[in-house]
This record gives C-alpha cells, sequence and structure tokens, in this order.
C-alpha cells in the first residue's frame, strides 16, 4: 500500500475509533451511516462499512448497530430510548406549534440528545432556539412565559417530559464556536451534529449549519444564503426588549446570576444566552480521552 493511502486509512480508523467510543460513553451505539455523518471528514459509506468489517478485535455488530466489543446491551439501551425520546418529541412538537408563533423565533431544535432519539426517560427535553437579531430576549420571555404557565417547566424534583428553555442565539451568532472549550471539547462538536430540528424559518438552520462548518462542500454551492433582517427597529420593539432583559436579569436565580460570564455554562450577553447550572463537557472530555487510551491502549 502506498504510504499516503496508508497514512488516510490510519486515520479514518482513528476517526472511526474515536467517533463509536464518545457514543459509548452515552450507550449509544451507531449505524455505519451515522458513523459517516458524525465524521469530520467525507467518506464513502462503502469505506466505513470496509473499515468495520476488519475490526473485529474492537467493534462488534448487531441488529446493524456498530459497538465496543463486549458493549452489545447497548443496542437493547438504544431501541428503549427511542420508545421514550419518541413520546418526548411528540411532546416538543406540541410546544414548537406555540414557540413558532412567536414573529422573532426562527429555530427551534432539540438538544442534549447524543444520538438522535437518545433521550433517557426521566429527563427533560432540552431546547435549542435561534431568534432574530436584537430579540433574543422578547423571544426568551414569550417561550418561557409560555411554558411556565402551562406548568411544563421543569423543578428541582420534576424534570421528566418537561421543558427546558436554556440555550438561546441570534442569527447575528449564529458561529457559535466562541463557546467551544479550547481544543479538547467533543462534546461540542457532536452536540452540534446531533441537533432534532424541529422548526426552521427562512433557511436559518442551514445558515447556522453553514457558518460551524458542518454543511458538505455539495450543498453549500446549492444553498442560497438568506439574510435574517430584524422584524423592525422600531424604537417600541428595541424598548420591550430592554425590558425583558431587565426584568429576566432581575428575576434570575441567584445561583445562575454568580456563574454569569464566568463559568462553562453560563453565558448572558444580548446575542447569547447559555443558562445551564451544571455543564458537564469537561467531565466528558476527560472520561472520552480515558475511553480512548484504553482503546489504544489495547490495540498496541
Amino acid at each position: 500500500m502506498p504510504e499516503i493511502d496508508r497514512k488516510l486509512n490510519d486515520d479514518l480508523r482513528e476517526a472511526v475509533l474515536k467517533t463509536i467510543a464518545f457514543f459509548d460513553l452515552f450507550d449509544y451505539p451507531l449505524t455505519a451511516y451515522e458513523i459517516r455523518e458524525n465524521l469530520d471528514r467525507s467518506v464513502e459509506l462503502a469505506g466505513i462499512f470496509d473499515f468495520l468489517g476488519q475490526e473485529a478485535a474492537l467493534i462488534e455488530e448487531k441488529d446493524g448497530f456498530y459497538f465496543l466489543r463486549g458493549r452489545a446491551e447497548v443496542v437493547t439501551t438504544r431501541q428503549q430510548r427511542y420508545n421514550y425520546s419518541y413520546r418526548k418529541i411528540k411532546i416538543a412538537r406540541h410546544f414548537v406549534r406555540l414557540f413558532r408563533l412567536c414573529p422573532f423565533v426562527r429555530v427551534v431544535a432539540v438538544a442534549n440528545s447524543l444520538g438522535q432519539y437518545n433521550l433517557r426517560d426521566g429527563s427533560d427535553i432540552d431546547f435549542f432556539i435561534i431568534t432574530a437579531p436584537r430579540r433574543l430576549w422578547l423571544s426568551r420571555l414569550y417561550c418561557t412565559g409560555l411554558a411556565k404557565i402551562l406548568n411544563s417547566r421543569p423543578t428541582g424534583k420534576i424534570k421528566k417530559d418537561k421543558i427546558c428553555l436554556s440555550f438561546y442565539i441570534a442569527t447575528n451568532h449564529l458561529d457559535i464556536s466562541d463557546l467551544r472549550l479550547g481544543e479538547a471539547d467533543p462534546y461540542f462538536d457532536y452536540w452540534r451534529r446531533n441537533l432534532i430540528l424541529l422548526y426552521n424559518k427562512n433557511r436559518t438552520y442551514e445558515n447556522f449549519l453553514l457558518v460551524n462548518g458542518l454543511l458538505a462542500e455539495t450543498d453549500q454551492i446549492q444553498m442560497t444564503v438568506v439574510t435574517d433582517a430584524p422584524l423592525s427597529t422600531g424604537f417600541f420593539l428595541n424598548f420591550l426588549e430592554k425590558i425583558a432583559k431587565k426584568i429576566q436579569l432581575k428575576i434570575m436565580p441567584a445561583a445562575l446570576a454568580a456563574a454569569m460570564n464566568n463559568s462553562d455554562g453560563v453565558v448572558v450577553n444580548d446575542s447569547v444566552l447559555k443558562l445551564y447550572r451544571e455543564d458537564r463537557r469537561r467531565f466528558y472530555a476527560e472520561k472520552y480521552g480515558e475511553k480512548i487510551n484504553e482503546i489504544f491502549k489495547k490495540d498496541s
């Protein structure tokens, strides 16, 4: 084998093993198609199958799913979670029909599902919302207020099937690379690829993928970029936006206020609202590193 071909093959092998290893942290086996879609490079599906067929020492297959050797139980886990997720997505779609009535909401997606339809039975439903520029606070006031009125916000004791509305960005901040934890943030990279899109206005989601480097070259060529102008630049709406911001900052829980803009999970400004008291990305990065070391140690 020529040296360049051997290098490409070794790089692909490492990328595939790392992808399977990351999703193993979430008990989520992958199909060959899902492996390809989660790689940071363009690879023919046939090449993925060829590789998987040569890795019996490290990878097993069951019912079309691939996973690390000795982890066959994750296939059953995935099948169970599909049923849970189907129920939760139905609930999410109900809320999307309400959220889309807000003229400033551009995208609604279910987030923090590492793997499509991989939601735990007792978990809440995390939303990722993109809004018009300069209308972030009004959009959040509408969405969270509506969920509160419908008694669908999670509490310390009850989370199952409740609506978590903790991540908003505006269309003037579609590139979220500044929220990445440096080089060692695998959760961030896979999170962006595994959003479950439920509502998309003016091709905003395609723009989000484009500026974050997640569209294939052919898709970029075919895509017409749509500029999302503000609904209005009038004084009255700008005034309401300021009032909405002031109210929400005033009633923000003390723990979030204390962590605001000095923690991984809480980022607050006029184009990003990320309100996670517990951001586990560093934990997952550490566990992922340990798993990768274990795999390649066995392989050596």
